[in-house]
Order: C-alpha cells, then sequence, then structure tokens
C-alpha cells in the first residue's frame, strides 16, 4: 500500500518572517502547503529534496540577489514557475525579472487577492508549458527505432524529461523476475514500486522524503510484463503522464519479440533449404575428389608434371568447395560463425528491418 503523499507545495524565500503570516491564507485557499525560508542556501537545499509547484521569491532574499537565486532555482529545476516579491512602483525591476525568467512579479506590501490571482496564473501557465514539454518527450519515444535496448533506454530518457524526474526505469520480467532493462541504476525505493505496479497491473506511487516515485505497469495483451517508474522531488502528479511511454515500452517489446520469432522461423527454413543444398552436392563433391586422385596418381607414373598440377588444382578446387557444405551444414546447425553464417545473417536483418511494420498490434495501453 502506498504511502499518503504531501500536497502540492508553494516555497516562500523572504528574510521578512512576517511575510508568511500574509500569504499563508491566500496559498492555502489554492490547495497549496506553504514552505518559508529567509535564506538562498537553506532554499536551494530545500528544492534539492522536493520541487514544489511554485516559488514566491523576495527581490532581494537574504545575502543573495533575488535574480542570481531564481537563475541558479532554474538550473536545479527548469520550467519552475517563480514568482519575484518587488517594491510597488519599481518597474524597471519588473522589466528585468521578466526578461530573467520570472513567472510574474507581485508587489509589496502584499494584497492577498493579487497573490491568488497571479499564483492561480502561474500554476496554470506552468501546466501548460509541463504538458507541452511532455509532448515534446512523447514525440522523441514514439519515432524511436533500432535495436530494444536502445529504444528502452530512450523512452526512460524521455519519461525522465517529460516528468521532470530525478531518476526513471524500465523494468521488465526476465525468468519470472523484475529486472532493470534501461534508465538509472534502481533506488531500493524505485524498484519496490515498479514491483508493485507489475504485481497489481495498476499504477502505484509512494511518498519517501519529500521524494516521490510513481510507476505504472508495461501491459502487453492485458498482461503485466514490466513497469515503468520515475522518482522526483516533490508530490505525486497524475500517473497518466506515464501511461503513454509504458504503452512504447510494450510497443517496442512486441514488435522485438516479433521480429525474434519471423527471424527463428526464417532461420529454420534456411537450415532445411542448406540441409538439402548440401546433400545434393556433397555426393558429387565426394566422386570428383576421388577421381581426381586417381588422376593423379595416374599423371605421376606416366611423368606428366604439369598434367599433375592441373590435377592438384581440381583437387583445392574441390576442397573448397567442400568448405562451403561445411559452412551450409554449420548454419543449419546452428553453430556457424564464417562469412556464409555472416551474410546470411545480414541478410536477415536487411529484410526483417524493411518489412518491420510502423505500428504493432498486441500491446495494450496501461
Amino acid at each position: 500500500m502506498s504511502e499518503e503523499l504531501a500536497w502540492p507545495e508553494a516555497l516562500v524565500v523572504d528574510g521578512d518572517p512576517r511575510v508568511r503570516a500574509t500569504l499563508g491564507p491566500a496559498l492555502e485557499a489554492l490547495g497549496l502547503a506553504m514552505a518559508f525560508e529567509r535564506e538562498p542556501a537553506a532554499a536551494l537545499a530545500r528544492l534539492a529534496r522536493r520541487r514544489p509547484s511554485v516559488v514566491l521569491l523576495a527581490f532581494e532574499a537574504g545575502s543573495a540577489d533575488g535574480f542570481a537565486l531564481m537563475r541558479a532555482m532554474h538550473a536545479r529545476c527548469p520550467g519552475l514557475p517563480v514568482l519575484l516579491l518587488v517594491p510597488r512602483g519599481a518597474d524597471d525591476c519588473v522589466a528585468q525579472a521578466i526578461r530573467e525568467g520570472a513567472a510574474d512579479c507581485v508587489g509589496k506590501p502584499i494584497v492577498p487577492e493579487e497573490i491568488r490571482a497571479r499564483v492561480s496564473a502561474a500554476l496554470v501557465a506552468g501546466a501548460a508549458a509541463r504538458d507541452r514539454a511532455g509532448l515534446e518527450a512523447l514525440s522523441a519515444a514514439l519515432v524511436l527505432s533500432g535495436p530494444l535496448a536502445a529504444v528502452l533506454e530512450g523512452v526512460a530518457n524521455a519519461a525522465r524529461a517529460a516528468t521532470g524526474a530525478a531518476a526513471s526505469a524500465v523494468f521488465l520480467f526476465e525468468d519470472r523476475r523484475l529486472a532493470r532493462v534501461a534508465g538509472d541504476a534502481a533506488p531500493a525505493t524505485l524498484a519496490a514500486v515498479a514491483a508493485e505496479a507489475a504485481e497489481t497491473g495498476v499504477p502505484a506511487a509512494r511518498a519517501v522524503e519529500d521524494r516521490t516515485v510513481r510507476s505504472v505497469p508495461v501491459l502487453i495483451e492485458g498482461t503485466a510484463s514490466g513497469a515503468l517508474a520515475v522518482e522526483g522531488p516533490g508530490p505525486a502528479a497524475d500517473a497518466g503522464a506515464l501511461a503513454p511511454f509504458a504503452a512504447r515500452v510494450a510497443l517496442a517489446v512486441v514488435e522485438d519479440r516479433r521480429g525474434s520469432d519471423v527471424r527463428r522461423a526464417v532461420g529454420a527454413s534456411l537450415g532445411r533449404l542448406a540441409t538439402q543444398i548440401a546433400h545434393e552436392l556433397n555426393n558429387p563433391l565426394g566422386g570428383l575428389k576421388l577421381y581426381a586422385s586417381l588422376l593423379e596418381r595416374s599423371l605421376a607414373q606416366d611423368g606428366l608434371e604439369r598434367a599433375r598440377e592441373i590435377a592438384r588444382k581440381v583437387a583445392r578446387a574441390v576442397d573448397d568447395l567442400a568448405g562451403r557444405v561445411a559452412e551450409i551444414r554449420a548454419y543449419e546447425r546452428g553453430v556457424g560463425t564464417g562469412p556464409l553464417h555472416q551474410l546470411i545473417e545480414r541478410c536477415l536483418d536487411e529484410c526483417l528491418g524493411r518489412g518491420k511494420p510502423s505500428g504493432g498490434e498486441g500491446a495494450g495501453g496501461t
């Protein structure tokens, strides 16, 4: 069972403790818990533990310039909505704040109604920006191609970018055990929540020390074949944002399995053909080898050295053909490593690549 998850949070950074009493009720009316820090270092440390939904930052926060602190916050949490608290009438400061990337500015002294309106607008704009980033990451995941491992790694990276997570990983069942196959090295909590989602077939989430782990199952034909999990600061968001990425994992697995099945079927057919060809060639080659040997001995007795050399060339050609037969038989047994084996494998790769469908069937959504 997942632990109770924390409310969305607004981080307020201001050296004046009286601001807390003014902002608290206005933020609570928007459903936001308020975290208050007076020092920039403490604010950045908190940001490392948990990503808030919005930040209200005094123009001169403690010992650091507000713009510098805002830049540091954006470097740690791209896309984080930051509102600057500035003196009323400081138009130059407002213009620079917008240029520096502030979502908005709020005048001091603070008016609660203005706080509610501007913070609400910043939250909406931030959600829209996250949605755009999520769509861009999803688009990148949908066009991924190549070996299964590369596709799964790309999906894990896209899921991390779309959700702003600090870590993401793809897990699949291998020999009935859930194993990480792509993404970041999985902390114990990430693996545990992924196992919960994979075993139950429904999304799972858990809050641990101001961080949240979310996971959705990877469903193939209605059965969980693994899970996609992300971990990041802040409260749990809608797990539906991860669902398209889990579906892309399922599609990649289905396509890989289909390609493996086709490869095995084609390989078996080629093996049967190889056996027949080898059988047809082997008997005549054996006869030619015998005739060449008899011819060489006969010519040696008559002293015809040039004719003997021709007979040796015939024997070498027969040996070369016999080597080709051995390669064919080795491929049929699945132990070949020679040029013929490599040529057939390259042809298989090219044929399967050309015949690979643009979409897959059987991959269930999450």
